[in-house]
């Protein structure tokens, strides 16, 4: 049995010639549209690692800030519960 890229090749071949360029645009498009995903991906990867370890050397200043934001967050949070 022949793989499917050897049958697309042979469903291709028996095509008439002035639909060959359409099979030819969708292909090509489709495979742009995955690299451009795929670089995608990789760039929003990228963009979220620049902020790894961010928190590892904040001042006492800011320390008590985020511990004043995660305290009314959960002040708020258990109104909402009640």
């Amino acid at each position: 049995m022949a793989g499917i890229k050897e049958r697309i090749i042979e469903e291709v071949d028996k095509l008439p010639e002035d639909k060959i360029a359409e099979v030819y645009d969708f292909i090509h498009l489709f495979r742009v549209g995955i690299e451009s995903q795929k670089k995608s991906s990789k760039d929003r990867r990228q963009a979220a690692l620049k902020f790894f370890g961010i928190w590892r050397n904040l001042s006492n200043k800011e320390k008590e800030v985020l511990d004043d934001i995660q305290s009314r967050r959960q002040r708020t949070f258990r109104k909402r519960i009640l």
